[in-house]
């Protein structure tokens, strides 16, 4: 009897499966260049408070997979380049109340701040800038003291799924309105 009460135990794994973000479910955006080149100037950080490479998706993989999902060559001459400027996120530790009241209540003891930002440039055959958009997303969230460790990158994933949405918007909006001459 003792066994089947253990058996009905569970305990959370802390490395729950997360998809991977990606943008293919989008339509492609057709640039009117023969090559585009990803060039990630974001070094990578994993000392305090830098937390971005525990993220399930890290930011800097989720900017460099828009950039591959999207931006599609469709010309026959010229360059584009995606640069990766800001990918990161930081985490700050709020003091918690250890009184009385501690006892009765839940507070907030981190926040997550996340954020991206990249640069689309276009290039003539010459090597001459033609054109040049940028564009930038942040995301803030708390979170409770008592949360898992699995509660917390599900945080982290639902956070770089948000910030991405945003950050597409945004660019998507500055091609249309910059790039009209090398968008298809």
């Amino acid at each position: 009897m003792f066994l089947a009460a253990l058996g009905g135990c569970t305990t959370e794994s802390p490395f729950a499966e997360f998809a991977d973000i990606t943008f293919r479910h989008l339509p492609s955006i057709n640039l009117r260049v023969v090559d585009i080149q990803i060039d990630n100037k974001v070094k990578r950080n994993v000392l305090e408070p830098h937390v971005g490479h525990k993220f399930p998706v890290p930011p800097v993989k989720a900017l460099a997979r828009w950039a591959e999902d999207r931006l599609q060559a469709a010309g026959s001459k010229g360059t584009a380049r995606f640069t990766i400027l800001e990918a990161d996120a930081i985490e700050e530790h709020f003091k918690i109340d250890d009184g009385i009241r501690a006892t009765f209540t839940n507070e907030q003891s981190e926040s997550y701040l996340v954020t991206v930002s990249a640069s689309l440039e276009v290039f003539d055959e010459n090597g001459i800038r033609r054109a040049f958009i940028k564009a930038k997303s942040e995301r803030r969230q708390t979170v409770a003291e008592d949360i898992t460790l699995n509660g917390r990158r599900k945080v982290w994933f639902a956070m770089t799924e948000r910030l991405m949405a945003e950050f597409n918007a945004e660019m998507e909006r500055n091609i249309q309105r910059y790039m009209t001459e090398f968008a298809l």
